[in-house]
């Protein structure tokens, strides 16, 4: 039966493979939105600086994280979050705004990501106001709101 033997060969060493750091941090972190009770018509706006700290081009997206303040019932934050208009805007601006719609349908906006160079910085606002057209259900009605901001890859 035939058989090799090694006798030479070549080495090819040190390969190396990293990866990329796709990361962001906003300032500041804390409420941005501080509301006064809102009246039908009325709204609240706030600023955020979404800086990208990775090494890397990356997009962001927006979502809001609400939930009831007690006394009002979840069932009722829904109404309301349905009640209040959200609009995001970004800084240098496009055509058209991050999002606009209700609160309850801020879920990781623009769809398609806004893009984020290396090292740069944009401001975020936030503005969100009640419906014009809002009635008594949504009266005395309270929620809290978190605004997540998400990065990943372009």
């Amino acid at each position: 039966m035939p058989s090799f033997t090694f006798t030479g060969g070549a080495v090819n060493t040190d390969n190396q493979v990293l990866t990329a750091t796709v990361s962001i941090a906003i300032s500041p972190e804390d409420s941005v939105l501080a509301s006064p009770a809102l009246l039908p018509g009325a709204s609240v706006v706030g600023t955020v600086a979404v800086s990208n700290v990775g090494d890397v081009d990356c997009l962001y997206f927006v979502s809001a994280d609400w939930a009831a303040i007690p006394p009002t019932t979840a069932s009722m934050a829904h109404v309301l979050a349905g009640a209040l208009n959200a609009s995001v805007e970004a800084s240098p601006p496009l055509t058209a705004p991050l999002y606009t719609g209700p609160l309850r349908n801020l879920v990781d906006e623009p769809t398609a990501g806004r893009s984020l160079p290396l090292a740069s910085v944009q401001e975020v606002t936030i503005t969100v106001g009640l419906d014009p057209n809002a009635g008594n259900l949504v009266q005395n009605k309270d929620l809290s709101v978190d605004f997540v901001f998400v990065a990943t890859q372009v």
